[in-house]
């Protein structure tokens, strides 16, 4: 209800109650005594128009749909001394709030008084996108919806009746005079009398505008749309993508903690520990050469700019290598001479001399191929050297890692293309990481753990599941082990076999007898030089020993081999499966010859003589009846379809080379072959018969071919077929 005076149009002031009076007259001695900062809104209210009992008095200049408030007024009203409310007054106003429900809000918007206005246009002043472009189909599927502008034509509106909002009260109380609330009534008087009319009311106050809650608006344009997908073309160089994933690379992940894992009684010095990263690694890096040059960024700049260079000598012989050039297979001056053509030779001042022990290709990438560099005789000794070679770049190897011994074997991971097995002399184990520029240790044996001190001869991996492996060594002394990774720098070293000697009489090739004149009772193991895994049974393997034996072993029986048969009277440094039929061994030794085997016959198939060692052999992968040997310093090429007697073609080196390596590319064009100069030299296969489609019933009509002065092992060869075609 307000109260403020009335004025007529005849300029009289009706009489109003005492109460009204009394607050003119406060306001009259506040503004006289503390001239408090009015606002001129407040002094309008004050006074109302009246002609002829109609209130004309003119409305609010401002907008009540856009109330504002000085910023200058503040929103307290404090007095010096500030009193406590009597006893008698709290229990009054909370049975009166008790009783009427009166509830106390702040500052919060209540959504039924949001009030639509259809009829305003938020959108004017945007301009409207009218370029022209492909319609671009939608990603997910919407249900179908009404356009924007239209409107159902019934609305449901719900009107609810807000709460009472009590602005001011003030009740009046009666008691008994004498009684203890007559006294407080008493009291609240006096103190009421003091601060209006008294000397109380020269206390310092602050006048503040007050206003009900604002009412929000909002029309239906204002609402999020559904956004209207078009093609666009965007473009984004090499250089752009290369300069993000590096920014991408800088972005540090969070360190987690490292738990190790004890293995059995493994002493805690042998636990890894992580390694803190010094201030230097979190500095930023210089601008000079001497600070550019160690980083791995600048290493990798110069990789790409290397094999950039390195394409433009070599870009014929890469044209060649990537079978981007052929010859046509019906020209008419095709003949067939087996020939070699020298691509390049993987060589440079590390690897000058240094013989080479073993080279292994990536099997995600095969360009990639690592050498490792050891020793070739007993009596030589040199420091083990490993090259990581890329065929994009003949000239120089992308990774050198140094160590003092000698290495004997490498073999690349199957699940982790970037982990290297490295087998030395000493007969240590470990694992590299070629990612690093450095020497960077992943696993690594020792000997409490290790039982060997001979030569690792063969390091080959072998996978648990889809995600673990370990890695089968074979060793000087007999021995096969197994080792499994864990979250140590150690391997844990497994024994699953121990190649014994044989005695007596040997399934396969007939040898003379040796004539003992001593006879030493003691347990021999002979050195196991090569080893195979079975192409269709996981857990069966088959090693080479230097005694010239071929053992069938299985990880199922540790103590005992499956099988045995005499292969060759000397040694045997390598053995290869047949890629086109899964029962055709081939093994070639220290005694001159290439003998082709096939499982489940004791007698061997065929021989090809060799005038030296033969230290390697390898299948042609595109052609079955094609083999490439090496024996001291020459490589033979042999087509067992065409003559067995001496090979098609060969092809010798220097005097004083000896070959020690021989494998084919995947795509069976390209041969690698190394020797004890250091050198893996490249070699293109060219004038080869174009290979039949039937590739497996070739094989098996030229080993028939072969064994038709043998009528016993025809018999046997037939017997192994028909019980193929029965499983």
């Amino acid at each position: 209800m307000e109260s403020r005076p009335v004025y007529s149009a005849h300029g009289s002031m009706d009489a109003s109650r005492s109460r009204v009076s009394r607050i003119s007259f406060l306001q009259d001695s506040l503004s006289r005594t503390s001239r408090p900062a009015f606002s001129f809104m407040v002094k309008r209210q004050t006074y109302l128009v009246i002609v002829d009992t109609v209130d004309v008095t003119p409305e609010d200049i401002i907008d009540v749909d856009y109330v504002t408030m000085m910023e200058v007024f503040s929103h307290a009203a404090f007095e010096n001394k500030p009193r406590a409310k009597s006893e008698i007054a709290l229990k009054v106003s909370k049975s009166f709030k008790s009783e009427t429900g009166m509830k106390v809000y702040a500052t919060t918007i209540n959504l039924d008084d949001i009030h639509i206005d259809h009829t305003l246009n938020t959108e004017e002043g945007c301009i409207p996108d009218e370029s022209d472009f492909e319609r671009a189909p939608s990603a997910f599927s919407f249900p179908a919806r009404k356009p924007l502008m239209s409107y159902p034509p019934e609305i449901f509106i719900v009107l609810k009746e807000t709460e009472t909002c009590f602005m001011f009260e003030l009740p009046s109380f009666s008691y008994e005079k004498g009684t203890q609330e007559a006294i407080d009534v008493e009291e609240e008087n006096e103190y009421y009398q003091y601060i209006t009319v008294g000397k109380g009311r020269n206390r310092k106050m602050v006048v503040e505008e007050t206003q009900t809650k604002a009412c929000i608006t909002q029309t239906r344009h204002t609402l999020a749309v559904r956004p209207q997908k078009k093609n666009a073309m965007a473009f984004a160089a090499m250089w752009d993508m290369h300069d993000t994933y590096a920014r991408l690379a800088k972005v540090k992940p969070k360190e987690e903690p490292d738990e190790m894992v004890l293995y059995q009684s493994a002493a805690p010095s042998l636990l890894r520990k992580k390694k803190k990263k010094s201030a230097a690694d979190s500095e930023d890096r210089g601008k000079t050469f001497e600070e550019i040059a160690p980083s791995a960024e600048f290493q990798d700049a110069v990789l790409v700019t290397e094999r950039v260079l390195a394409s433009l000598e070599y870009c014929e012989a890469q044209k060649i290598f990537r079978g981007l050039v052929r010859i046509d297979p019906l020209s008419l001056d095709l003949v067939y001479f087996y020939s070699m053509r020298p691509l390049w030779s993987l060589d440079c001042e590390d690897t000058a001399g240094r013989p080479i022990t073993s080279i292994t290709f990536n099997p995600k990438n095969e360009n990639i191929l690592a050498v490792a560099h050891g020793k070739f005789s007993y009596a030589g000794y040199y420091s083990g050297l490993v090259c990581v070679w890329c065929t994009k770049n003949p000239i120089k190897p992308e990774r050198i890692y140094r160590f003092e011994d000698p290495l004997t074997s490498v073999s690349f991971s199957e699940k982790n293309p970037n982990w290297l097995a490295c087998g030395f002399a000493n007969g240590d184990v470990l694992i590299l990481d070629i990612m690093s520029y450095t020497v960077k240790t992943i696993a690594q044996s020792k000997r409490e753990t290790n039982p060997c001190f001979d030569p690792i001869w063969v390091t080959n991996w072998r996978a648990i599941d889809r995600e673990n492996e370990y890695v089968m060594t074979t060793c000087q002394d007999g021995r096969i082990n197994r080792f499994t990774m864990t979250k140590t720098h150690d391997f844990v070293c497994s024994p699953m076999m121990r190649v014994s000697a044989v005695e007596g009489k040997l399934k396969g090739l007939e040898i003379a007898k040796t004539c003992i004149k001593f006879d030493v009772p003691i347990t021999r193991y002979p050195a196991v030089l090569c080893m195979k895994w079975h192409p269709t049974v996981d857990h069966i393997y088959l090693v080479g020993t230097d005694e010239g034996c071929v053992h069938k072993c299985s990880t199922h029986y540790l103590n005992q081999h499956m099988d045995v048969f005499r292969a060759h009277a000397g040694p045997i440094y390598g053995m290869e499966i047949s890629p086109f039929m899964n029962k055709l061994l081939v093994t070639c030794g220290a005694d001159n010859s290439v003998r082709l085997w096939i499982e489940g016959m004791d007698d061997v198939i065929l021989t090809l003589t060799c005038p030296n060692a033969v230290y390697g052999i390898a299948f042609c992968p595109i052609n079955a009846t094609i083999l490439i040997s090496i024996s001291g310093n020459v490589l033979s090429i042999w087509d067992i379809r065409r003559k067995t007697h001496i090979p098609c073609t060969e092809y010798a080196f220097a005097n004083n080379v000896v070959l020690t390596f021989i494998k084919f590319s995947t795509s069976g064009d390209n041969v690698f072959v190394g020797d004890t100069t250091g050198k893996v030299h490249t070699f293109h296969l060219e004038d080869t018969p174009i290979p039949p489609f039937y590739q497996r019933r070739m094989l098996n009509e030229t080993i028939k071919t072969a064994l038709c002065t043998r009528p016993q092992l025809l018999k046997q060869l037939d017997k192994l077929e028909q019980r193929e075609n029965r499983t």
